[in-house]
């Protein structure tokens, strides 16, 4: 054999070893970040699930606000409020669109000439959580 042969086979083992080696870790980062973005939808469902419970406490403090004007019952929905739009809740505003059945539920019927098709008052508040919708407004349209 030639010292050129030599040199080959001597550069085979370490190339395979090489490529084996990024091939590896390759296969590492792909596993550490589809674990990073598994965390990432367990979090968001744990909260998800965790906001869906808190609308319940939304919806009583919404209901005290509508027979009372108490400044400190008006400053702790805000409050929560604030607190659950840092985790991606937004308010649906339907009032005044048209109705469409993947955006709200409606409850009950109201006949008004001009606005037929049209939602007219919110029954319900709906929300969305992070471009999902978590909650379905209840609504009154008009026919």
């Amino acid at each position: 054999m030639t010292k050129e042969n030599d040199n080959q086979e001597e550069n085979g083992p370490e190339e395979d070893y090489k490529s084996k080696y990024l091939y590896l870790l390759a296969e590492i980062d792909n596993y550490r970040k589809s674990q990073e973005k598994e965390l990432e939808q367990h979090y968001k469902s744990a909260n998800e699930r965790l906001i869906i419970d808190m609308l319940k406490v939304l919806d009583d403090f919404e209901s005290v606000l509508k027979s009372s004007n108490d400044e400190k019952v008006m400053t702790l929905a805000k409050s929560l409020k604030l607190v659950l739009s840092l985790y991606g809740l937004e308010k649906m505003e339907v009032v005044g669109k048209d109705y469409s059945p993947e955006l709200a539920e409606a409850i009950l019927t109201e006949k008004v000439d001009d606005k037929s098709g049209k939602i007219v008052e919110e029954l319900q508040t709906g929300y969305i959580l992070n471009g999902k919708i978590i909650r379905y407004p209840k609504v009154k349209i008009s026919i």
